[in-house]
């Protein structure tokens, strides 16, 4: 029940970046503050999923580096966005920080598995 939780999760984490990323800005961000963006939200979005996927996880990181370089050229076809170098770096920045923070948490191997053992909430 937890671990498709937390699948499930990770996918609407997956369409949020692809909308985000494609429907117009709704702010106007300060000075490269979207770069911090992009690298937050990759290194969360790679860290989530390496809670399920803990064997070749250079694959997983693989596949978030290749969906973030195709937003980036998706932007491309849009009225009100660009493809920017630079946001594909922060994305790719983001999944190597993710990725290094699942390796350095070690009591965090599977954390969906974990949240099993939470108390249920008394009805």
């Amino acid at each position: 029940m937890i671990a498709r939780l937390w699948k499930t999760l990770g996918w609407l984490g997956v369409i949020a970046a692809l909308v985000l990323s494609l429907i117009p800005p709704f702010m106007h961000e300060a000075r490269h503050m979207d770069k911090v963006v992009h690298l937050a939200g990759y290194a969360v979005l790679m860290f989530w999923w390496t809670q399920i996927v803990v064997h070749r996880r250079w694959r997983l990181a693989l596949a978030v580096v290749l969906f973030g370089g195709a937003i980036e050229l998706l932007q491309g076809l849009t009225p009100h966005r660009q493809p920017d170098v630079f946001d594909a770096l922060a994305n790719t920045g983001g999944v190597l920080l993710g990725w290094l923070i699942a390796r350095i948490l070690p009591n965090l191997p599977n954390l969906p598995a974990l949240l099993t053992w939470l108390p249920a909430r008394q009805r």
